[in-house]
């Protein structure tokens, strides 16, 4: 009896071991079968346009302020608020108030035609002629400014896009005038837009938010920039015979739906979009959708 349970005990003393290795071995070569599932894309020739958008706040054209010639005291104006005035109309008087010399009313003119929009005055508060006592502009165009990085640089005539987030509005416009120069602080060059405003809708002073086409590269090989990998050097998987091979590239402008792709890749290449994280260089895939 002793001889059979010492039998018994070398048997499995001997076969665990062994079918835990075969049991592994086979584990691992199910592994070596599964293919990762992932969604590809197909290279485009595209333009990809880098857009940039910055905040700036309305102005009339031939904006300005209007200051008495003389101190005194506010006694009233003369125009509405908003209303269209003609150069050189009266639109406010003072009262003189100045030592050792006649207290009567003196008149405030407008230097330039436009739609005047006057500041909040009580009848005899004192006025200097530092003091600016309305405003005034033409607004059937208006302009905007804003100021772009240096690696950038904008000329006359580029269109521009505006948007008035306050009438849910947008509104086509160009550049007028880039500075010449750039900040020395800031490195940024100053640029002016206008806008046609035949409806007199935008108002100066409002805030604006502007967007200008800064950068494009032309008839590009093009994927979407979830495809690229990698924050120094980039790169992407592209599919051989079911396989997934890391790739490197080398990438152009970008924006939010496109990246240019100026080195690693051809248009006849099928390129990972979902699933490249984490798939491994060799590994077998399985083509889920082509986008």
């Amino acid at each position: 009896m002793k001889k059979w349970f010492f039998i018994l005990f070398l048997i499995l003393l001997i076969g665990i071991p062994t079918f835990i290795r075969v049991s592994r071995g086979r584990k691992k070569e199910e592994k070596k079968d599964v293919s990762v599932p992932v969604i590809v894309t197909l290279p485009k020739e595209k333009d990809v346009i880098q857009v940039m958008s910055f905040s700036s706040k309305v102005k009339g054209i031939d904006q300005t302020s209007i200051f008495p010639d003389l101190p005194g005291r506010f006694v009233r104006f003369t125009v509405e608020d908003g209303q269209w005035v003609r150069e050189d109309e009266i639109i406010a008087y003072i009262e003189l108030d100045v030592p050792g010399v006649e207290r009567k009313p003196i008149s405030v003119k407008s230097p330039i035609s436009g739609v005047v929009s006057l500041s909040p005055l009580d009848r005899g508060v004192p006025i200097s002629q530092e003091v600016s006592i309305a405003q005034v502009a033409r607004i059937d165009r208006v302009k905007v400014e804003f100021d772009i990085p240096e690696k950038y640089r904008l000329e006359k005539g580029v269109p521009i896009e505006v948007g008035i987030p306050s009438l849910g509005k947008r509104f086509k416009g160009e550049i007028i005038k880039a500075s010449a120069f750039y900040h020395p602080e800031s490195r940024t060059q100053r640029v002016h837009g206008i806008i046609q405003n035949p409806e007199k809708e935008i108002i100066p002073g409002m805030f604006a938010r502007v967007w200008v086409e800064v950068a494009k590269e032309s008839d590009a090989i093009t994927i979407h920039p979830d495809a690229v990998i990698g924050t120094i050097e980039k790169y992407v998987f592209i599919v051989k015979n079911n396989i997934a091979v890391q790739t490197p590239v080398e990438i152009g402008l970008m924006n939010d739906s496109l990246v240019a792709i100026r080195e690693g890749i051809s248009k006849e290449d099928t390129v990972l979009v979902v699933g490249q994280y984490i798939v491994k260089d060799g590994a077998k895939i399985d083509i889920k959708e082509i986008r």
